[in-house]
Order: C-alpha cells, then sequence, then structure tokens
C-alpha cells in the first residue's frame, strides 16, 4: 500500500530498546497518517525534513497487547521517495 503527503512531523522513539522514527504524513484534508520507520530504514530519512512532499509504501502490521487486548494497527515503513515540486527543484 501507498501513502503520499506532506510531512508534518518526524519524531524519534525509543520505548524498550526499541527504536523507531514516526512521520506524521498529511494525505489529504483532515487526514493524518502515522508510519514507522524501523532499523535500517530510519537512515532512509535523513534526506527529508518537515513540509516535504514524500510517497511511502507501507505494509499493515496487526498486534492484540498481551496485557491490555487491545488491538492495534500499524504502518510499517518499507521504502519512500520524494514527490512533488521538490523533485524539480
Amino acid at each position: 500500500m501507498k501513502i503520499s503527503g506532506n510531512i508534518e512531523s518526524i519524531e524519534y522513539r525509543n520505548t524498550a530498546g526499541h527504536e523507531k522514527k514516526v512521520v506524521t504524513i498529511a494525505p489529504g484534508f483532515r487526514q493524518k497518517a502515522f508510519v514507522e520507520f524501523r532499523g535500517r530504514r530510519m537512515a532512509d530519512l535523513d534526506a527529508f525534513k518537515e513540509n516535504d512532499e514524500i510517497e511511502v509504501t507501507v505494509t499493515l502490521e496487526g498486534k492484540t497487547s498481551k496485557n491490555s487486548g487491545i488491538q492495534y494497527n500499524n504502518l510499517v515503513a518499507q521504502e519512500v521517495t520524494q514527490t512533488g515540486s521538490a523533485l524539480m527543484q
């Protein structure tokens, strides 16, 4: 699945030794997607900054919490490319 839009923020997170960067993408009016970049994919973000227009290929990862039973879905990045007017510069 592919998601495209402008980067609103890039956050580094380290929870219990699991490093990742979470990118907030605004694909359309009043919508947001939170995409996780893990492991070697975190370095892929070094070329990007806020307001860049990108397209991310993601996989959907679903989990159920062992403690609470709450179900979660994560968008995990597989590839990222720059799109839009930034390519013409």
